[in-house]
Parts: C-alpha cells; sequence; structure tokens
C-alpha cells in the first residue's frame, strides 16, 4: 500500500522531456512503418519496375531498421533501461518494461 502511496505522489512533470523522446521515437517509427505499403504502391504504378521499387524497399527498409533501433533503445527517463526491450526482443508496450512508467504519465500528472 506504501508503494501505490509513493508512486501516486511522484511528480512525473520531472520525467516530461525523456517521455517526450520516447514518443516522439515511437511516432517516427510507426511512421515508417505505416509508409511502406503506399510507397510500393506508388513505386509499382509509377514506374512499372520490379527493379525501380526494389529500389525503393531497399531504402524503405534501412529507415525501417534505423527507426526500429532509435525507438527501442530509447532509455527510460525514471529508471535508466532501455524503455521497449527486456531481454533480445523489443515489446513497443505503451509504459516501461522495467518499472512501469506509463508513456503519458507526464501528461496524466498534469490533468490532476
Amino acid at each position: 500500500m506504501d508503494l501505490l502511496m509513493e508512486e501516486s505522489q511522484e511528480d512525473f512533470s520531472q520525467y516530461a522531456e525523456g517521455l517526450r523522446k520516447v514518443r516522439q521515437r515511437r511516432w517516427c517509427f510507426w511512421s515508417v512503418i505505416l509508409v511502406y505499403l503506399p510507397a510500393i504502391w506508388i513505386s509499382l504504378t509509377i514506374t512499372q519496375s520490379d527493379r525501380a521499387t526494389a529500389k525503393v524497399f531497399a531504402v524503405w527498409f534501412v529507415l525501417a531498421c534505423i527507426a526500429s533501433c532509435l525507438s527501442a533503445f530509447v532509455r527510460c527517463p525514471r529508471c535508466g533501461n532501455f524503455f521497449h526491450v527486456q531481454g533480445f526482443i523489443p515489446m513497443y508496450l505503451r509504459s516501461c518494461l522495467h518499472c512501469g512508467l506509463h508513456l503519458n504519465a507526464d501528461k496524466k500528472s498534469g490533468k490532476r
């Protein structure tokens, strides 16, 4: 019960900058993922070439790898561990896999 009381009294605004960084990197990652199908479709429609589409895919794949690494290996502002990685596989949940800090904890604390 004491742990719950301490967490409810915690000032989450001190984590605002770190959580903003986590949110930005997540947006970047999901944006790159969502761009895939339209980019491939447009490439096939305009060029009518598998070779040109393969180049578009290669560029997208490199961007996806970069965005994945940037979002997976961002540090939690509360505990300092990787926000989305515990073990070998990144899991894009909305809270830290180590300390449980929610992605929008700084926004929720401002509404109290």
